[in-house]
């Protein structure tokens, strides 16, 4: 089973949208490390005087991983904040169903292997499907750009293979 489809201009820009909206989000990490770093010298040394030298050290730590969280955010919309000619076409892909798990072969990429047991989640939003691993990866398949395959067949397999059950948004 496989399907094939072109990626456009216009299909990125939509894919780009759904990027800043799937892609990994690490700030409640970054938040809970910036508290500790906060919280741990109350809670070690409690109220001593050299809990001002500490909770100065630690409270430039809370503002690096505050910066850190902001720089993420623009890291992350920089990236996918582009806009493309919606005429312009980029690439073509195929995505295969293999015993073991998925195979994409790209015009632009080298070819990729995904098992089935890292797929997280498989939704439809925007005549998307968004397929999302565990490892962070996501795969994007605009239905409307498909030149060869059937995306409801398609679907239903993965699902079946992968063990899980398509969520609609």
């Amino acid at each position: 089973m496989h399907v094939t489809y072109h990626i456009t201009g216009q299909a990125q820009n939509r894919i780009n949208q759904l990027m800043i909206k799937y892609s990994p989000k690490h700030t409640l990490v970054i938040w809970v490390a910036s508290l500790v770093c906060l919280l741990m010298p109350l809670l070690v040394f409690q109220n001593n005087l050299g809990n001002i030298l500490l909770s100065g050290i630690f409270g430039s730590a809370f503002i690096t991983f505050w910066i850190l969280n902001l720089g993420l955010k623009y890291a992350v919309h920089k990236r996918f904040g582009l806009h493309y000619q919606p005429d312009l076409d980029l690439e073509t892909r195929t995505l295969c169903l293999d015993e073991q798990g998925i195979s994409i072969r790209s015009s632009l990429l080298k070819p990729a292997f995904r098992p089935y047991r890292q797929v997280k989640m498989i939704t439809v939003e925007d005549n998307i499907i968004v397929i999302a691993g565990k490892g962070g990866w996501l795969e994007m398949i605009p239905r409307d750009r498909v030149t060869e395959g059937n995306c409801g067949l398609l679907l239903d397999m993965l699902c079946q293979r992968a063990g899980k059950k398509m969520q609609t948004n």
